[in-house]
């Protein structure tokens, strides 16, 4: 299991690699963003003064609401340096447009790549790739590029079309999913109605993205414990947001997400 030296550190010597990279990230945004431009100059914020963590509080949040009315003010590169456009789904609003640079694209990889290595992924497995790379989605893009830099085999299958799900099983041998969880018990159904001895085939485990599978203790919630009473499978739980464009992902001691604070400064806020 490959863990980036950063995140084995200390609590101190992490807070002092994320200051040093803040102040970059605002020397660039203060450079190149007419989003944080025109928010540094309503509010008289010098950057020069935000040095640590704790000084964030000092910068407004930046909302949801934000990112949808201002959505291209906060593009900081030429049109010509875009690759990839990627959108929300647009559940809570408007879709969101993250234009991706060659950079972003790597940066996805590199993210995906720690967090399959930490789920105990190598290049001998073969995912089954249960999501999409079409519709603009970025978490099926950000898995296939995670999984091509770690070296591991992948089949597109995507979501849904249970029968070509079990023939490529059957054909390809994988060693595991990545699927949102409650397509599992589907699988499981199809398997029984169908006399497919789904509990012999090379599968033993499954990446769940976008549904919870543990309760707030860590244990299995219901549908972790629908999963594995039907199938001996290792779930791995995984938490990500486009916003973010990072993931949280399981060791396996299934313990919450690990935290990559290499990728992004995590910061929990109230209501106020």
């Amino acid at each position: 299991m490959y863990i980036p030296d950063i995140e084995t550190k200390s609590r101190k010597d992490i807070k002092v690699f994320q200051e040093v990279k803040l102040q970059k990230t605002l020397s660039y945004l203060h450079k190149y963003s007419g989003y944080y431009q025109n928010i540094f100059q309503q509010n008289n914020i010098d950057i020069a003064n935000i040095l640590t963590l704790d000084d964030l509080q000092k910068i407004p949040v930046t909302t949801k609401d934000d990112l949808q009315k201002f959505n291209s003010d906060f593009i900081c590169v030429h049109s010509d340096k875009i690759i990839d456009y990627i959108t929300t789904s647009g559940t809570m609003g408007e879709p969101v447009t993250f234009a991706m640079t060659d950079n972003d694209l790597d940066r996805l990889a590199y993210n995906e790549y720690i967090s399959f290595s930490c789920a105990e992924t190598t290049k001998e497995d073969i995912f089954q790739l249960l999501v999409t790379l079409d519709k603009r989605f970025m978490a099926g893009l950000a898995y296939f590029l995670g999984l091509r830099k770690l070296g591991a085999g992948i089949i597109r299958t995507g979501p849904g079309l249970q029968k070509l799900q079990f023939e490529s099983m059957k054909r390809f041998n994988p060693t595991g999913f990545i699927t949102v969880p409650s397509f599992i018990p589907k699988l499981i159904s199809y398997a029984k109605e169908n006399n497919i001895d789904y509990k012999k085939l090379n599968v033993k485990k499954a990446v769940c993205i976008g549904e919870p599978i543990r309760n707030p203790d860590f244990t299995l919630n219901e549908l972790g414990k629908k999963i594995t009473d039907n199938w001996d499978l290792k779930l791995y739980s995984t938490y990500a947001s486009t916003e973010m464009g990072t993931a949280f992902t399981e060791c396996s001691e299934g313990k919450g997400g690990h935290h990559h604070p290499e990728m992004i400064i995590v910061e929990f806020l109230d209501e106020n």
